[in-house]
């Protein structure tokens, strides 16, 4: 083997570990993204039932409001 085949295959072998050490980053964070997301998701799903609780006592209040104001 050449000394410039030598130095292409090193080169190649670097890429390829740099390579695959990106692509082990990238799993992982596509992993926390995820879990993130349905973390996200389920935090949504309450809130968005705390408002609707909040909006019926809203209405609630303003029913005996206006019984009050008469």
């Amino acid at each position: 083997m050449t000394e410039l085949e030598t130095q292409l295959l090193s080169a190649l072998e670097q890429l390829q570990q740099d390579y695959s050490q990106r692509l082990d980053e990238w799993e992982s964070a596509f992993g926390e993204l995820r879990t993130m997301c349905g973390l996200m998701q389920g935090d949504n799903e309450r809130l968005s039932g705390q408002v609707t609780r909040l909006s019926q006592q809203v209405e609630r209040l303003s029913v005996q409001l206006s019984r009050l104001s008469r």
